[in-house]
Order: C-alpha cells, then sequence, then structure tokens
C-alpha cells in the first residue's frame, strides 16, 4: 500500500516449500519471523518494522549490517535460493543496481551457476522475465544493471532470442547490445 508517500508492504509470517520444477511455492504454512526472514529474496527484503516499540527486526542476523554496508546477500546459501525461486537473481540485480549496492561474491558466482540458469529457463515465464527487465530498465542505474547481467552470464538466458531467429544472425548479439 501506498502510505504517506511511503511504499509498505505487509504480509503474514510464513513458511514456503518448493517443487523442483517450479518458482511458485507448493507449500505455504504460517511460520515464526525466523522462517519467514530466511525464506526472503534478500537480506534486505528480510528486515522487519515492529510497530509496537518502533523498532527494525534483523532475524538472520546480518540484514542490517549488509544494509549499512551497501552489499547484497541471500538470508539463505544463494543457490539454494536461486534454485528455488530463480527470478530472485534479477531482483539482486534490480536492488543493488536501484540502490548502488554490490552484490557478494558468493551471490555472483551462485547467479552465474549452470544450474541456475538452466532453471531460470525452465522455471520463469519470458513474460515474467519482461516485467522484471522492464522493473530493471525503468530504474535509476539501468546500465549498471546491464552490466551485472552481462557479467554473470545471464543475458543470453534473459535475452533469450525466438527460435524462429535466422542462424548467425545472433552472432554477437551480446556484445552488440
Amino acid at each position: 500500500m501506498f502510505l504517506f508517500d511511503v511504499w509498505i508492504d505487509v504480509a503474514h509470517l510464513r513458511s514456503e516449500g518448493y517443487c523442483e520444477s517450479s518458482r511458485i511455492p507448493t507449500m505455504v504454512e504460517i511460520g515464526t519471523p525466523e522462517v519467514d526472514a530466511d525464506r526472503r529474496d534478500l537480506t534486505i527484503n528480510s528486515l522487519f518494522y515492529n510497530i509496537h516499540d518502533d523498532s527494525v527486526e534483523d532475524f538472520t542476523g546480518r540484514g542490517i549490517e549488509v544494509l549499512f554496508s551497501g552489499i547484497i546477500a541471500t538470508p539463505l546459501p544463494p543457490k539454494k535460493t536461486f534454485l528455488d525461486d530463480p527470478l530472485r537473481v534479477l531482483r539482486a540485480i534490480r536492488f543493488g543496481a536501484r540502490l548502488g549496492f554490490k552484490l557478494t561474491k558468493e551471490l555472483k558466482i551462485a547467479a552465474s551457476d549452470h544450474e541456475v540458469r538452466i532453471s531460470m529457463e525452465e522455471k520463469i515465464s519470458r513474460e515474467r522475465i519482461a516485467r522484471e527487465v522492464d522493473l530493471i530498465v525503468s530504474g535509476n542505474e539501468p546500465v549498471m544493471a546491464m552490466t551485472l547481467i552481462s557479467e554473470l552470464k545471464l543475458f543470453g538466458t534473459v535475452f533469450t532470442l525466438p527460435v524462429s531467429f535466422e542462424p548467425g544472425i545472433s552472432d554477437g548479439y551480446e556484445k552488440m547490445c
């Protein structure tokens, strides 16, 4: 919701389970703050605001530290986080570019992992990727984000050309873009 010129997301605490072939949770249950924080895509999105005592709660134990350090990290190991929902790779890039934050080395390694790229191709619709790319290019640092996409060897996965493209026409398109 939009409240006093600020976007606020409200969600109940939950626990999720995923199957191997989909990024959509197959199991959603009420969870604890700790479980909910760990299931988040990024540590900066795992911080909770306690309206009772006007405080920020950091159940991952690293969210506040990485926020003030200008780092994009995941609450759980990045590869597990990305295999559960590979769209989180693009979200990490988008938030990193938008905030001017650096992605951790561990996150970069996981994001460019072959298994994660395959998961991205198989689990995420082209429309959903396009929506995330639209948010990336309409952000304040689209060049930084596109540079990250290229550096992480995700360009071909994110910008897959149609099968009907003539052979040879796409040679070097990543470099030209």
